[in-house]
């Protein structure tokens, strides 16, 4: 399948399954499991997995795509994708084959999966997590709360980072794929503005006892590579919200009229909608770059620059989008009838997840030679 008949698949998918199900999961503050059902039947979970597991083998550019059309319907909907992936990934790149069996259930649609690394106070600064797993025999017993976990309360495993030696510091720590249903483990809901209908949760490991053969050789190095590539699929996420958001306002303002005129007669409104397109324009060639790049096979360090820099573009420029958006629609922007303001909510989560604004401007002034501390 050629690029663009791939993007009709998930154009079309996104607007039978994503579509119909979205607002009303979004008044119930619940995740619609059956939606996780529908993409894995098309194929959508396990996008880069290999085919030995149930996956389609295709490339970052590929989820890319697939992350862009879903969010153009919705981007809370298209984000659980991105958390199956992406989670899915640690469990079949860095487990054993009890992991890999994980992987299979979920691209195979069986196994909601949860990524489980943000601390109250480790939430940019991963390498101080402070949830700890003591060997206890053939078990590790982990105590420590998680916060800001999306799909936290939904998943039946949760991919969680822990620190195992605190004397060895960001190598002590090791991920493990833990039970959400087993004892020591609870979950309970944020109430957010945004991210729905994909809740937020915290979760509670008050001794929760993990086997060791589901403990993975892989800790702080692998989330870091794991961030690299999730902030590609954020930026395509964006994406596809301020395309939405931009067609929508361009629309707007060729059919509102004032004063006998369409309103994008206006200068103020034709040249904020002008500056819009731009700022799409460039967070499109920015995420395909990023992610041709990350396909090419160099090693990471060579992509951190197009990926920071296409992640910080997406999300500073969505929120500007958006805003656009809620501007040109006026006063009834500020109401339910017009998706403007929900928009614009929705994007104001992005430059504060998967390494904040600041993070990736350190990244990248770091990857330009400044000495930055």
């Amino acid at each position: 399948m050629d690029r663009e008949a791939f993007r009709d698949m998930c154009r079309a998918f996104a607007q039978r399954e994503i579509g119909p199900r979205w607002q009303q999961a979004d008044a119930d503050k619940q995740f619609p499991r059956d939606f996780y059902v529908a993409a894995a039947r098309a194929g959508l979970i396990g996008i880069t997995a290999p085919e030995e597991i149930g996956g389609a083998g295709l490339g970052t550019y590929e989820e890319a795509i697939a992350m862009e059309e879903m969010a153009k319907v919705n981007p809370n909907l298209a984000v659980s994708v991105l958390i199956q992936n992406v989670a899915g990934s640690i469990l079949y790149e860095h487990g054993t084959e009890v992991h890999r069996e994980m992987a299979r259930r979920n691209i195979a649609g069986e196994c909601l999966v949860a990524i489980t690394v943000t601390e109250p106070e480790a939430g940019n600064d991963i390498q101080n997590v402070r949830t700890r797993a003591t060997r206890d025999g053939d078990d590790w017993v982990l105590d420590g709360i998680k916060s800001f976990i999306t799909l936290g309360g939904e998943a039946d495993i949760l991919v969680t980072l822990a620190q195992t030696d605190p004397a060895a510091g960001r190598h002590g720590m090791r991920f493990f794929a833990v039970d959400r249903h087993g004892k020591g483990v609870d979950a309970s809901q944020i109430d957010t503005y945004v991210n729905r209908p994909a809740p937020t949760y915290r979760v509670m490991f008050n001794q929760a006892r993990v086997p060791d053969a589901r403990r993975l050789d892989a800790g702080f190095a692998a989330i870091m590579a794991g961030f690299n590539r999730e902030r590609i699929m954020v930026a395509a996420r964006w994406l596809g919200h301020m395309q939405t958001a931009l067609d929508w306002a361009r629309d707007y303002a060729t059919t509102r009229h004032q004063f006998g005129r369409p309103i994008g007669a206006n200068q103020s409104i034709a040249f904020s909608l002008a500056q819009a397109h731009v700022d799409v324009e460039a967070a499109r060639q920015l995420t395909y770059h990023a992610a041709e790049r990350w396909d090419s096979g160099i090693p990471i360090e060579q992509v951190i620059l197009d990926v920071s820099t296409a992640k910080l573009h997406a999300t500073q420029a969505v929120v500007r989008v958006t805003q656009t958006a809620l501007h040109v629609a006026g006063g009834w922007g500020l109401t339910s009838e017009l998706p403007a303001m929900r928009w614009a909510l929705d994007a104001l989560v992005a430059p504060v997840t998967v390494g904040s604004v600041e993070i990736q401007q350190r990244a990248i002034a770091r990857q330009l030679g400044l000495p930055v501390e």
